[in-house]
């Protein structure tokens, strides 16, 4: 009802109660035909009528109270509602005059309760998505605030727990991303390019700065970084592989084309020992491309999980032995005694046993061309924890500590010259970690300058027997 109405109907109530009971007091006496003096009957019409007007005011008020009690509590709700708060109603004891509007209130907050609802999920599905990016993202405001910050981001510039709201520029102390992040606040352009941070974690990212749509918190830019210091890192290993591919065949082709050029010239062809050896040349340095290709198809094959194996529990001690009988000459020509430390309990890695004679051959081969005439080479193996450690050590001329987390990599060389002199395509260690690593397990290197080194293989190994 509204406020007009309600007003009207308290006059009229007023005005009934009041002078109603008079008239009918003074219309009985007219019709019993009492004689009424008409003082009396004045003095009993305003005393009723006076009556009337206290019960006419009480009521009044009450109904006034009440109904301001209604419009505060809908006051205070709707306070709190502007601030947020959709979780208080309209008490029922406080809804008697304002139930429309009371109903109208508990709408909106249901709407807004759900809303909030959808805004709250939301907002977790993105701090979700955005920390499950391996792509640092950040989001600065005109003043080059972080407001939103990942993961990513804060693992890749070290941002500190309390970085947000603080400057960009403050954070990260690179010139080239100050620039970048300036021009796209100043001219809303995409900006960015490779950025290097510097030690002690040196990484490579491709930036890229992008503004945002401009609100009413003024222009904001979005700054994506992605560490592509892996990328670099493999392309530079690509080069370096075309390179020394291109010398490992270059060179014995070379040799092959002068000694080619020499017998078609007719040089040698008057002496047939001459001949002979120049034949013999072109015959090595064929086998030496061989093997290269060889190995290269190999590697392939390995690092593409095309091998077929077979793994089952493997007797290390015959496999040892038929390595050791393969390199004896080699061995012998140089006075390098080679020995076989076998453990008292029988251990049998879990291996491919094609790929154990190819990592043993290669290891071996790899201790005595390294160590000088006179050296040992040891070979042993035992049981730790639920594998099997097979070590080969030599007494040769070690690996300097720089070198040790690269000798793995195809066609790396410590010493290039000592290499060319002993031999090998440069492949054979990264076939070894490959085949070690296809097969479960792992490959370690120690060693010390001048002294020698010791190359240890880890493999799953089998039950002992009475297990």
């Amino acid at each position: 009802m509204a406020d007009g109405n309600r007003g009207l109907w308290n006059f009229l109530v007023s005005f009934a109660t009041a002078f109603l009971p008079a008239m009918v007091l003074l219309a009985a006496g007219l019709v019993l035909g009492l004689k009424i003096p008409p003082g009396w009957a004045a003095l009993l019409a305003l005393g009723l009528g006076g009556m009337g007007l206290v019960a006419a005011a009480w009521a009044n008020h009450q109904f006034v109270r009440a109904y301001r009690g209604n419009i505060e509590s809908a006051r205070t709700v709707l306070d709190q509602l502007a601030q947020g708060a959709v979780t208080r109603r309209i008490p029922l004891s406080e809804r008697t005059f304002i139930e429309p509007l009371a109903r109208s209130v508990d709408q909106v907050q249901d709407y807004l309760t759900d809303h909030f609802a959808d805004l709250r999920s939301s907002r977790d599905q993105l701090s979700t998505v955005l920390n499950a990016m391996i792509e640092a993202v950040i989001v600065i405001d005109d003043g080059q605030r972080l407001v939103l910050q990942n993961a990513s981001a804060r693992r890749l510039f070290r941002l500190p727990p309390q970085a947000m709201g603080r400057p960009l520029f403050e954070l990260v102390r690179q010139p080239q991303l100050q620039a970048w992040v300036e021009t796209t606040l100043a001219e809303r352009e995409v900006a960015g390019g490779e950025l290097v941070l510097p030690a002690p974690s040196s990484r490579t990212l491709s930036v890229r700065v992008q503004p945002l749509p401009e609100g009413s918190t003024g222009g904001r830019a979005l700054v994506v970084a992605t560490d592509i210091s892996q990328l670099r890192r493999l392309e530079e290993i690509r080069q370096e592989f075309v390179a020394n591919a291109s010398h490992e065949l270059k060179t014995p082709l070379a040799s092959i084309k002068a000694c080619v050029e020499t017998l078609v010239d007719g040089g040698a062809i008057d002496d047939p020992e001459v001949r002979d050896r120049f034949l013999a040349m072109v015959a090595e340095q064929a086998d030496r491309m061989d093997h290269l290709v060889r190995d290269l198809l190999s590697l392939t094959r390995i690092e593409n999980d095309e091998e077929d194996l077979e793994l089952h529990p493997v007797d290390l001690m015959t496999l040892v032995s038929q390595s050791v009988a393969r390199q004896s000459q080699s061995a012998e020509r140089k006075q390098i005694l080679v020995k076989i430390e076998a453990p008292a309990e029988t251990v049998q890695p879990i291996a491919d046993e094609e790929s154990l004679e190819h990592i043993l051959d290669n290891l071996i081969d790899n201790a005595i061309k390294y160590t000088d005439t006179g050296g040992t080479v040891t070979i042993r193996w035992k049981r730790e924890d639920d594998g099997c450690v097979l070590e080969v050590q030599d007494t040769g001329i070690g690996i300097p500590q720089q070198h040790l987390n690269r000798i793995f990599e195809r066609f790396y060389r410590v010493d290039r010259a000592r290499s060319r002199e002993v031999g090998g395509t440069g492949l054979g260690l990264a076939i070894v970690k490959h085949l070690v690593q296809n097969q479960g397990g792992e490959i370690r290197v120690s060693s010390q300058l001048g002294r020698g080194s010791c190359f240890s293989v880890r493999l799953l190994a089998g039950s002992a027997p009475g297990r």
